[in-house]
């Protein structure tokens, strides 16, 4: 048979977590709470976001709470502690990039792999006119296919020549590359401020991108080199019907 004594405990146990809660605020706090309710928000909602935030900041790791006290000014509000502390992050996570930008446009830095860095010395140590080995072993793909996130098969030539043009900008092999497209023809326009062997090497490296047999479709890649300019020409022949 079920306690009595039980079952009003239980209910007064309910009821005493229903019951509303009073409490008395002062004059700045008042404040804050009508301008939310302007808002349209409700005290109990205020009251529960409130307690929720007191409670996941106190959740925190002693090391985290150890790190805000060691570097929080004296008098200075959490919140602006925790402004400073984000700005600060978010300056952190863009420095290398800033200075990879700065690097690059101040002292004409190169981002380079270790392939194609190897490939420059050999293309350096050879003969001006035993340039053929040392581009044809390149990495163009495998920059390709990461930029895209394609399966070779699936490369348009638009993703070929507009992931040259983006990458080896920013990787600052080139300064600039210009792209013209006119019905199956591109003609891309390399610049960059080296010399002319340089525009040699390149013209042979993309050479031998373009015409690779693993590619879906088939062009005819030709150009010319200059001293700090490389110009080609990449015709796209027509599909074979089966």
């Amino acid at each position: 048979m079920e306690n009595k004594h039980d079952t009003v405990g239980e209910e007064k146990e309910i009821e005493s977590k229903d019951k509303p809660i009073y409490v008395k605020v002062d004059e700045s706090t008042r404040s804050i709470i009508d301008k939310y309710k302007n808002l349209g928000t409700t005290i109990s909602n205020l009251v529960k976001d409130a307690v929720e935030m007191y409670d996941e900041y106190n959740s925190m790791s002693p090391d985290v709470k150890a790190i805000i006290n060691t570097y929080k000014e004296q008098d200075e509000k959490l919140i602006t502690f925790l402004e400073r502390a984000v700005q600060y992050y978010g300056q952190q996570k863009n420095l290398d990039r800033d200075l990879w930008v700065r690097t690059r446009d101040e002292m004409k830095m190169m981002l380079i792999g270790k392939t194609t860095f190897n490939q420059l010395i050999a293309a350096a140590e050879a003969p001006e006119d035993a340039l053929e080995k040392p581009f044809k072993r390149n990495v163009a793909y495998d920059l390709i296919l990461w930029y895209t996130g394609k399966p070779l098969k699936n490369l348009t030539v638009e993703d070929l020549i507009n992931t040259i043009a983006k990458i080896w900008v920013v990787a600052n092999y080139f300064y600039q590359i210009d792209v013209h497209h006119e019905g199956d023809e591109y003609n891309l326009l390399f610049k960059h401020r080296q010399n002319k062997r340089y525009s040699r090497y390149w013209l042979g490296y993309f050479t031998e991108v373009f015409l690779s047999e693993d590619l879906s479709f088939k062009c005819i890649p030709e150009g010319q080199v200059f001293e700090e300019t490389l110009s080609m020409t990449i015709k796209v022949e027509p599909k074979e019907e089966k």
